[in-house]
């Protein structure tokens, strides 16, 4: 299994479309660090929640790992090699648990990668605004959580790729059912599209400080540990759909 999980880590990180989505997902990463270190209406003191707020900017990215884990899924369909790889492993439920691990792997270093660059953008605040900054539970509640909600997040790529096989079918699904569905309930039925999977993920992500802001009757997302128990269930129901399915269906 070990090597099956390899061959599928290499398969992942030898194609060009992983790379640019990586340096873009790191990008973004940076970029929602910036208005937390240079904001006009809050000057940065290097306190421990706008610290927490920055980490929280790490797990931010979500759609950027769904997409790769969609790919590492789909691609073997699109291009016809899925049934060489089942002629070599003929469990397709080995293929699929090694693609999950694969895209584990991946999620792990592009979430590590993305606080490292979170880290030099807050240190480089420090220095410039020659204040000292503090750390505590919440920065690595939130380092956990989105290291947790990365995983998550490549876990259901991979199942729903598994589940809907034709690439373009499925990142364009994924994408409209991210922005405009689930947007679409938390504006109008906010009670309802709160439980969605990605509202409920992206409420590991706000702010403590832009959650607390929120006026009265504005749509609030899931948080913590409810959000993430909401997030894994989603999770966990793709994942045995894909197997389930993957098992019964002809290639």
């Amino acid at each position: 299994m070990t090597g099956l999980i390899a061959a599928e880590v290499k398969k992942l990180t030898s194609v060009r479309s992983t790379l640019i989505l990586t340096l873009i997902g790191w990008f973004l990463a940076v970029t929602s660090a910036m208005p937390i270190v240079i904001s006009s209406f809050e000057p940065f003191r290097g306190t421990s929640q706008q610290v927490a707020d920055a980490v929280a900017g790490a797990g931010g990215n979500s759609i950027i790992v769904l997409v790769v884990g969609l790919l590492s899924m789909t691609t073997e369909f699109r291009h016809g090699t899925i049934g060489r790889t089942l002629q070599l492993v003929p469990s397709r439920t080995r293929v699929l648990f090694a693609k999950l691990a694969a895209g584990s792997v991946y999620a792990t270093v592009f979430f590590l990668g993305a606080l490292v660059l979170i880290a030099v953008v807050v240190v480089g605040a420090v220095l410039i605004q020659d204040v000292s900054f503090a750390v505590d539970g919440a920065a690595f509640e939130k380092a956990w959580q989105g290291l947790v909600g990365a995983i998550l997040t490549v876990l259901l790529g991979v199942a729903f790729g598994a589940l809907v096989r034709a690439q373009v079918v499925a990142i364009v699904v994924a994408l409209v059912w991210i922005f405009v569905v689930e947007n679409l309930f938390a504006a109008l039925w906010p009670q309802v599209g709160r439980w969605f999977p990605f509202q409920a993920l992206n409420g590991l992500f706000i702010p403590e400080s832009a959650a607390g802001q929120l006026p009265d009757g504005m749509f609030v997302p899931l948080a913590g540990l409810t959000a993430l128990a909401v997030f894994s269930a989603w999770v966990v129901a793709f994942g045995v759909a894909a197997v389930v399915l993957l098992r019964t269906r002809d290639v």
